[in-house]
């Protein structure tokens, strides 16, 4: 399975470009889609990483509240930066660049959000 993430990530981005330029009225629903799929891929590599660990109920406890608050950092943010976007461009090509910048915010913190975390497991 892990083998088809990227390329089922980049068909994704392919179908969600495509349908904005042919049927703009099913971005929600891609939207939505896109959502619950990550959320399903990140809670089965969670639960997979610590499938046979030493108090695993704790490890997975903590790694999902870690993904559930990068995850809510990465909606606000890139939330924001897509409105602003959204306003500054124009209609018809805000949801675009809004989807590029909600893909780099989201690389961006978790990018920080491992930094963090690897400081904060040298104390």
């Amino acid at each position: 399975m892990k083998k088809y993430f990227k390329v089922l990530s980049l068909l994704f981005i392919v179908v969600i470009l495509l349908s904005l330029w042919k049927l703009p009225m099913a971005m929600p629903l891609l939207g939505i889609f896109a959502l619950l799929i990550s959320l399903s891929f990140a809670l089965y590599t969670i639960f997979q990483k610590n499938k046979h660990t030493e108090n695993a109920r704790i490890k997975i406890a903590k790694d999902i509240l870690i993904f559930l608050n990068t995850f809510l950092l990465i909606l606000f943010i890139s939330g924001v930066l897509g409105l602003l976007v959204n306003f500054y461009v124009s209609n018809l090509y805000g949801a675009v660049i809004g989807l590029l910048c909600a893909i780099l915010v989201s690389f961006a913190v978790g990018y920080w959000v491992r930094k963090v975390i690897t400081k904060l497991q040298r104390i």
